[in-house]
């Protein structure tokens, strides 16, 4: 297949889904629109960067009229990464593509359809931090809903996790964070005195704020280990302190890991961040050494004071994410999915939206968004015993764009999920 991915660099993943794909036999082209400054070395096939031109309506309409009908024509699979980014803002060549049979891939990666309101609600016992929250509350219920919705109206398969789908009503395929495991040797150090490495990129959403207080805390109780605290440091420079560190401490607000935390294991680190496996039930059995705000002290103590904890943890690390994040699989089983039967795709089923969700006060969601919202659930039903009169009563979509003389297509009461 004639594959394209892009457009916008989250964690320097559209190279390595790209090599993943190319190892399967497939041509694919990379297209970056909006570039990751923590990954300034990476080159993509296709520029089509605002700041790349003078970007002005006469070159809007000449990238209509000559590049974006190339790309188009010359692909099959569009697989695109950052909800609300494609070949055009805010995803106005999805219907295009669908218009012209072309498979579209949704990649959620996480504040592209990530609203606090919803998060808030739903994970009521894992608040993300103050500034973090903040900002997304600031940000306007409707753009990460029209880029979800865009998605769910047009997508032949959407990849997301339970933490950034609170305003979801498909179901979806498991998001594994793709990783070309030849970089990263795994080599286990079993140090008595750890080196620990904390790395964020931004230090409100990672809690760095607590935890390099509760760190400094255990140095008066003789807790012996070495920290290296990076803020803001390009990729390469980070990887090479994983190659050398015996622990990884990620993050506090989010329920799973995230890229980071994925290439410690691969590094031959112990992970801790924060495991929540009833809010994230895949992968299962994550060897991860839970924290949160409540525990911080405790668990850091313990495990920077179990060597025989810290290296069981890097060891079962190592194998876990050879099972879960080989690019290569990963792409593999995109490609499955897109040809599988529909029932056969998801990992995930939705229900907090259609169920529970509440507007925020003052809130009122356009009419445009509740019917496509309508479209949406009318062509992939509601979990059972949702009732769609109540979504529209709670402002949520519109009866127009449902058709009441076709049911509503309905989950099973306990969807069982596949395994991955």
């Amino acid at each position: 297949m004639r594959i394209l991915i892009g457009t916008v660099e989250i964690a320097g993943q559209i190279p390595i889904f790209a090599d993943g794909f190319r190892r399967l036999g497939h041509q694919v082209t990379t297209a970056i629109c909006d570039r990751n400054r923590f990954y300034p070395e990476i080159q993509y096939d296709v520029n089509i960067c605002p700041e790349t031109f003078s970007w002005s309506w006469k070159v809007n309409r000449m990238f209509q009229l000559t590049l974006l009908p190339q790309l188009v024509t010359r692909h099959d699979v569009f697989v695109f990464q950052w909800c609300g980014t494609s070949l055009m803002m805010e995803n106005r060549d999805y219907p295009l593509l669908k218009f012209l049979g072309k498979r579209i891939v949704s990649l959620l990666v996480g504040d592209d359809v990530r609203h606090s309101s919803a998060y808030g609600q739903e994970f009521d016992s894992i608040t993300l931090s103050p500034d973090h929250s903040q900002r997304l509350l600031s940000d306007p219920l409707t753009r990460p809903l029209r880029s979800l919705r865009m998605a769910e109206r047009y997508s032949d398969l959407i990849l997301s996790g339970p933490n950034m789908s609170g305003l979801a009503v498909r179901p979806y395929m498991h998001f594994a964070v793709p990783l070309n495991l030849s970089e990263y040797e795994g080599e286990v150090k079993g140090r008595e005195i750890p080196i620990v490495v904390h790395a964020p990129s931004n230090r409100s959403v990672k809690g760095t704020h607590l935890i390099v207080p509760a760190l400094q805390r255990l140095r008066p109780e003789g807790v012996p280990f070495e920290l290296r605290l990076l803020h803001d440091r390009p990729h390469q420079q980070v990887l090479a302190e994983l190659a050398d560190a015996d622990v990884v401490i990620d993050q506090l607000h989010l329920p799973i890991h995230g890229k980071l935390g994925a290439e410690a294991m691969a590094s031959g680190c112990a992970l801790a961040t924060c495991n929540r496996e009833e809010y994230e039930p895949f992968p299962p059995k994550r060897p991860i050494w839970h924290l949160d705000p409540e525990n911080l002290d405790g668990q850091l103590r313990r495990l920077l004071t179990d060597r025989e904890l810290r290296v069981g943890l890097a060891r079962e690390g190592r194998a876990y994410v050879e099972r879960y994040h080989d690019h290569v699989q990963i792409a593999q089983r995109i490609l499955d999915a897109l040809s599988a039967d529909e029932s056969q795709r998801y990992d995930h089923y939705p229900t907090f939206f259609a169920r529970a969700y509440q507007l925020p006060e003052a809130v009122v969601i356009p009419e445009n968004l509740k019917r496509l919202t309508a479209q949406v659930v009318q062509r992939w039903g509601l979990p059972e015993g949702v009732d769609a009169q109540d979504m529209i009563a709670r402002g949520l979509m519109s009866a127009d764009g449902l058709n009441f003389s076709e049911p509503i297509p309905r989950w099973k009461p306990a969807p069982s999920a596949a395994t991955i």
